[in-house]
């Protein structure tokens, strides 16, 4: 036995956000770090179950958009505007623009086909060993609200923090 115990490298040098060695040491949190990290994945499951289940009892596309929105809060307040923007792989008008399409056309294909707004339909699909899955055509309505409001929240979040001066600012003023 060397006692050697690894020294500094044996540390993991993963980091608990994507973009937190970017933010300033003294602004950061571990505490709120390590909250995002293990929080974000179970709210965007938990706005995933809403909107499923939000078909069938009171839930669905808005409440599943501001929780997945809440969890782009919490990415924000842990680490910064380059947490929100390593957090997000879609920019905020593409978010917002795949929802309102998703909106308008199932709401335009149902005047079509059925000479109703918002006319909708279940379909029935066999999914082997779980027998049938019932899915009803609302659920494009739903996902298109998810989408518009996780979009909306994105774009207030970053519109939000676009004051903030940025290390190369504050490099300049000093």
């Amino acid at each position: 036995m060397n006692g050697d115990h690894g020294g500094p490298s044996a540390a993991p040098q993963d980091r608990l956000l994507r973009a937190a060695d970017r933010q300033d040491p003294d602004r950061r949190s571990l505490f709120l770090e390590v909250l995002a990290r293990l929080a974000h994945p179970t709210v965007l499951l938990l706005g995933v179950y809403l909107l499923v289940v939000g078909l069938h009892h009171p839930g669905g596309g808005f409440i599943a958009g501001l929780v997945a929105g809440l969890g782009l809060v919490l990415r924000r307040l842990a680490g910064g505007p380059e947490e929100l923007a390593a957090a997000t792989p879609a920019p905020a008008g593409l978010l917002l623009g795949l929802g309102l399409l998703l909106v308008s056309g199932y709401a335009a294909v149902g005047v079509v086909v059925a000479d109703e707004l918002l006319a909708g339909t279940v379909w029935s699909l066999d999914a082997g060993f779980l027998g049938t899955v019932e899915v009803p055509s609302s659920l494009v309505f739903e996902l298109g609200t998810a989408l518009v409001v996780v979009g909306l929240t994105l774009d207030v979040l970053r519109t939000l923090g676009a004051d903030e001066p940025s290390d190369e600012d504050a490099e300049e003023a000093a």
